[in-house]
């Protein structure tokens, strides 16, 4: 990646403030956002001089070297040095040091000068890594987070120290390391090789640095400081420290000291990015089975509900079916069985007194509508509104929720904030499903029931139950014709007689059109059954997407963010 191409830090921190979001960021969150303003220092100095940090153990001769490349007494040296928990800061003159002087360094100016092997720089002396004191490497770390550079200062104990590798491991990808073994004038060359040979291992299988990327020198910084060269190394060490401080070699270590920033916030969002999202996999997995477990028990409720509203069907397909035909078969079977008995009675009734039968039939089609009615609304509320011990749809939405709500709490999360819903908001889903699915039961369900009756009835049902009627007025047709013709007119009984006959074929053929839709009705709870199947199955399917959907403004930041590299 090029210059050009490295992201803008505001748009970085933007991203990364978004991505946090992510639980399992948020415990990273303070790493992450020093790392956001090292990435953004890189991107921002340019032509400033170097800041090289010198870190070591104890006795390692970091002060002494960093007197040799100044050229002057900057430092004071020895074991008996003051060992202060504030980091020193060597600044030439008109340097800008507020970064530095702002972690709590003590900065300190000098003037460069033709005697210094590699003046001009920032210097940075930390407190001892191995110190018992861990706000030394607190002080460290704080100095090392402004620096361009580590010069890694070692003797022959700590080569591999287990304080200096931790402490070097976090800053091993976003700054230029630089090793040094000191006091080589104590080494023989095979002993320096093999140091320098266990500093590389130790880069490589800590820091994960190619071996032969790794910038290792045998020095005596002692010797060096009274001009002598006793391992014939410090020259290829000034070198590379010049070379590292010309602009354009500058330049591209803060670049890539930039990128190393990038890089290692990337490969945390991206780990956290794995881990968010297989945990959504697994309780969108666990959602799904368990709302798979649960329809079976949602559908036998519903089922039952439907049993507990056949009566209404029954009656709602007779009304429909009646409104399909002509006749007065038609009128009565709009009628329920009670109606039609009461119309029935009204017949056998009004053979004795008319009056009396009008009135039977009067008062025994008020009765039926308002019976419809109530029975209508006694359906409604059996299938729609939840029993007062409606435990059956309850323990089906838990077992639903049961296993993904674990799950998410086994990754130390709530089951909310992954999408899952809680018990009450699935019941009223379920309700909601219910009602729906009633609906269509009672009006679509019915509708097309009775459409598939009629394609039948209209040419089996309708004339067996008509004929008779036709005859029978024909029949009184043609008496009346003929008494009026030939005398003597027919009698007030023979008229009640025929109209008596007449409402009993009705009622007769009301209750052959009942007996033809006797599947019909079960064919309506047929559809509204696989309706509330199909609404169960689109309720799952958007409560997986809510699953899927959990996170998300994290999710698509951290995916952002690792588009950047």
């Amino acid at each position: 990646m090029d210059e050009t191409r490295l992201p803008e830090p505001e748009t970085f921190r933007t991203l990364l403030k978004a991505a946090l979001e992510l639980p399992a960021l948020k415990p990273h969150a303070a790493r992450l956002e020093r790392l956001v303003d090292d990435y953004a220092r890189g991107v921002a100095r340019r032509d400033s001089p170097l800041a090289v940090a010198l870190v070591g153990a104890t006795g390692a001769g970091k002060s002494t070297l960093l007197n040799a490349l100044a050229g002057q007494a900057l430092s004071r040296e020895g074991l008996d040095r003051p060992t202060s928990t504030a980091a020193t800061v060597f600044a030439p003159e008109g340097a800008s040091a507020d970064a530095l002087e702002q972690t709590g360094a003590r900065v300190v100016r000098y003037a460069p000068g033709p005697q210094g092997l590699w003046s001009g720089q920032v210097f940075i002396d930390t407190p001892d890594l191995n110190s018992v004191a861990t706000t030394h490497r607190d002080v460290a770390r704080a100095a090392l987070e402004r620096a361009d550079v580590a010069l890694v200062v070692m003797h022959r104990g700590s080569v591999a120290e287990a304080s200096q590798v931790e402490f070097l491991t976090e800053f091993a990808r976003r700054r230029a390391l630089v090793f040094m073994l000191n006091f080589a004038d104590e080494l023989s060359p095979e002993s320096r090789e093999t140091l320098k040979t266990q500093v590389r291992r130790v880069a490589s299988e800590q820091y994960g640095l190619p071996q032969e990327d790794v910038p290792v020198f045998a020095i005596s910084a002692l010797a060096a400081k009274e001009g002598r060269d006793v391992s014939g190394e410090f020259g290829a060490l000034l070198f590379h420290l010049r070379g590292l401080a010309t602009q354009t070699v500058a330049a591209r270590v803060r670049r890539s000291n930039a990128l190393g920033a990038l890089q290692e916030v990337t490969s945390q969002v991206e780990a956290a990015l794995k881990e968010t999202d297989a945990l959504l996999s697994r309780t969108r997995d666990a959602l799904g089975s368990g709302l798979e477990k649960a329809a079976e028990g949602l559908r036998a409720d519903f089922d039952a509900r439907l049993g507990l509203a056949h009566g209404h069907l029954a009656a709602e397909v007779r009304r429909q079916a009646g409104g399909r035909f002509w006749g007065p078969a038609a009128w009565g079977l709009r009628l329920s069985l009670w109606g039609a008995s009461g119309l029935g009675a009204a017949a056998l009734v009004g053979r004795a007194s008319l009056p009396a039968g009008l009135a039977v039939a009067a008062a025994s089609t008020v009765a039926d509508a308002v019976r419809g009615r109530t029975r209508a609304r006694a359906a409604e509320a059996a299938v729609v509104e939840p029993f007062e011990d409606d435990f059956s749809a309850e323990s089906a939405a838990r077992t639903a929720l049961a296993e993904a709500r674990s799950v998410a709490r086994a990754g130390g999360l709530e089951p909310s904030l992954l999408g899952v819903p809680d018990l009450d908001a699935l019941l009223d889903a379920v309700r909601a499903a219910r009602a729906g699915a009633w609906r269509y039961t009672a009006t679509t369900g019915v509708a097309e029931a009775v459409a598939g009756w009629w394609r039948t009835a209209r040419w089996l049902v309708l004339p067996l139950i008509n004929l008779p009627l036709l005859a029978l007025l024909g029949h009184v047709g043609w008496r009346v014709v003929r008494a009026y013709v030939e005398g003597p007119l027919l009698p007030m009984e023979y008229f009640v007689n025929a109209g008596a006959l007449f409402v009993l074929l009705a009622g007769a053929g009301a209750l052959l059109a009942s007996a033809s839709l006797a599947g019909a009705a079960r064919r309506a709870s047929t559809a509204g059954r696989a309706r509330f199947v199909e609404t169960l199955a689109a309720l799952g399917g958007r409560l997986v997407e809510a699953v899927d959907d959990g996170l998300r403004p994290g999710r698509e930041a951290a995916r952002r963010i690792l588009a950047l590299r």
